[in-house]
């Protein structure tokens, strides 16, 4: 997109461009900002909610949100797939007076007019674009796997390594695994659902060279975290597993992962960049350990 990084529009899914939605969002006075989500996968789908309720919380604190209309328009049905973390950041969206337009994907911008074009839905079932004006657009590009990937034979109808959800052996070559984002399993594609799948596919490749005993292979249960910021100093720590499940890592007296807290702030602040950075990739992360029993199927 030619007008990214000038004329207000801005994505943090490019880490050169988060220093200019800062400065967008600072020396903003008020107007209209726009938030955008494309269809999903896309990589942390609480990524695009974390930049507008950061923002919105600036604006809130420096007197700026009541000049201000939010609109967050999602090409999906609903704010958050997992359906137990919609009424708190609920919470949210009422709070900071934010519209909500689901099903609006993002086709064009126009940038030096300030114009956004979204493809939406009629009542009776006809496509329309629908124009919306900007100040601020933070905008989230549709994502897919590596071309290497996409048009190789390991990939299925719709360009993801195919592979089995549980095992994450590919369903047509026993003898490849797949793990992170490109696969196509239906997971949350985050860095959490990479560190528990890679030990899966460690004993399970251990397995197949009979190098590691036992009858059951390990198995992945869909696990993913969206650790997601909802104001300054205060996180929803979401995670979930296939079908939806809550799968809290924590005790509710300590981290409530339904209620913002402090503490998921910390945790997601100063405890998850070393646990990711000495342990999770250098494979000395115990909490990752896989799975025996079958896992669900979502």
């Amino acid at each position: 997109m030619e007008t990214l990084g000038r004329n207000g529009v801005t994505s943090n899914y490019r880490y050169d461009l988060a220093p200019y939605t800062w400065e967008l969002v600072q020396k903003f006075r008020g107007g209209t900002a726009l938030f955008t989500q494309p269809p999903m996968p896309i990589k942390c789908a609480g990524a695009p909610q974390k930049a507008m309720y950061l923002s919105c919380d600036h604006w809130r604190r420096h007197g700026v949100l009541d000049k201000t209309k939010v609109e967050f328009l999602n090409a999906g049905p609903v704010l958050f797939g997992v359906a137990d973390y919609v009424p708190p950041l609920m919470e949210y969206i009422r709070k900071y007076a934010i519209q909500l337009s689901f099903g609006h994907t993002l086709t064009r911008v126009d940038g030096p007019a300030k114009r956004a074009f979204f493809k939406t839905a009629t009542a009776d079932g006809e496509t329309e674009i629908v124009e919306r004006p900007f100040d601020i657009l933070h905008a989230v590009p549709p994502q897919t796997a590596p071309d290497f990937l996409r048009v190789s034979p390991l990939a299925n109808a719709a360009g993801w390594l195919e592979v089995d959800q549980a095992t994450l052996r590919h369903t047509r070559f026993p003898d490849i695994y797949g793990l992170g984002d490109a696969i196509s399993a239906p997971n949350a594609k985050t860095a959490a659902a990479a560190r528990k799948q890679a030990p899966v596919v460690a004993e399970n490749l251990l397995r197949d060279m009979g190098r590691l005993g036992g009858a059951e292979g390990a198995v992945y249960d869909g696990y993913g975290s969206c650790p997601l910021t909802v104001e300054r100093g205060k996180v929803i720590l979401a995670e979930f597993a296939y079908g939806g499940r809550r799968v809290p890592s924590f005790p509710a007296w300590f981290i409530d992962d339904l209620k913002p807290s402090k503490a998921a702030w910390l945790l997601k602040e100063r405890l998850l960049p070393p646990i990711y950075w000495q342990a999770m990739l250098k494979g000395r992360e115990p909490m990752a350990k896989p799975q025996r029993e079958k896992a669900p199927t979502g």
